[in-house]
């Protein structure tokens, strides 16, 4: 395997260590290098903490002369919580570069490369270019886009359904697809669902394989239906749920308020909650990743308004038929060229399960 190559494979497994815990700031590995032994190796740990070249640098002190450094993302070149990484590269006297993309965000964009290379420092780039640009697909759109990166997740069985018509659903996939999509809590900022869901399943909406995860919890209820008392309202921050509606009574909205519930009133023309706002309002807080997990309506509103960027659909042998209820309801197609499909797609077997994890094309 070319050397360039491997060493960043590493960085990738490095990066991905901060899964979870860095929003908003993007998954960075870094690992110095001398010759081929490995001086020292480090990953950003926590937005505000040091970054991975940093913190890498800071321990390889003088070590770190002549050496090359690998890190899957454009070191920073200017002062946000921590000071620039290319100062510190600079002044350890780093001979060689070697990073896998650009930074998006248009503070940096280039500016790092360019400063390394004044500096009399060779730089590499391109090395595994798109696995970096997955691993960092929410830091990409946010600085693109300035909206959040939503991921859709469901448990269906083989002919797409979610519950049967009477609201049961308890279990359509195996125990071992519900722990792997605790997996996906673990890694988004928030937790979206429709006031049905609350008011059917009365979930908690937390992180249970990881406790230390502090996900925020997003509520669509246009009537302001939702409840003074809850199982949503516990392991939580009261600033860490948001409740979007169209219409709630005053005296309700004063009393979630002095709790500290975020209340947003969707003022749009309309009975519907607005997704646009939605995700905009949530991206201005600060909320860069959303993991949808509401019902149908839920999952086709933001389908149909062309807002899911990647699909998870835990996939049962099961047969349920007109007795159940389907996940995607009317998406508005007249023609087959409009319809939407999975693109980069891979299956995952989870028991008897079948995992389909993919992007969404739309038509």
């Amino acid at each position: 395997m070319d050397k360039d190559i491997f060493y960043m494979k590493k960085v990738f497994d490095l990066a991905r260590k901060g899964t979870g815990f860095v929003s908003p700031n993007p998954l960075v590995g870094c690992i110095i290098v001398n010759g081929n032994k490995i001086i020292t190796t480090s990953y950003h740990k926590k937005s505000g903490e040091y970054h991975a070249e940093r913190s890498a640098l800071l321990k390889a002190k003088e070590k770190a002369k002549g050496a090359t450094l690998y890190v899957n993302l454009e070191p920073c070149c200017h002062y946000g919580k921590t000071p620039p990484c290319t100062d510190i590269i600079i002044q350890s006297k780093i001979k060689k570069v070697v990073v896998a993309i650009k930074d998006p965000n248009p503070l940096v964009n280039g500016m790092g490369l360019k400063i390394l290379k004044k500096a009399g420092i060779k730089v590499k780039t391109g090395i595994l270019h798109k696995e970096a640009e997955e691993l960092n697909k929410i830091f990409i759109k946010n600085m693109k886009l300035k909206m959040p990166y939503v991921i859709l997740k469901a448990g269906l069985s083989i002919d797409g359904k979610i519950a049967l018509k009477n609201g049961k659903s308890k279990w359509i996939t195996s125990e071992k697809s519900r722990e792997h999509s605790q997996l996906l809590r673990k890694e988004v900022d928030a937790i979206l669902v429709g006031i049905n869901t609350i008011l059917v399943d009365d979930p908690y909406l937390d992180c249970r394989i990881d406790k230390n995860k502090k996900i925020k919890k997003i509520i669509l209820d246009s009537q302001g239906r939702v409840p003074y008392f809850a199982n949503f309202y516990k392991y939580s921050n009261p600033s860490d749920i948001f409740v979007f509606t169209k219409k709630m009574k005053e005296s309700k909205k004063s009393r979630l308020q002095k709790k500290g519930i975020n209340i947003i009133v969707d003022q749009s023309q309309g009975e519907k909650i607005d997704e646009k706002i939605v995700l905009n309002t949530l991206f201005k807080n600060g909320i860069m990743s959303i993991l949808i997990e509401g019902g149908s309506k839920v999952a086709t509103s933001f389908v149909k308004s062309k807002l899911v960027d990647e699909v998870f659909l835990y996939i049962s042998p099961k047969i349920i038929g007109d007795d159940g209820l389907s996940f995607f309801g009317d998406l508005g197609f007249k023609n087959m060229h409009q319809i939407f499909s999975i693109k980069e797609s891979k299956l995952i077997k989870l028991d008897d399960d079948i995992l389909l994890n993919g992007k969404i094309k739309y038509g």
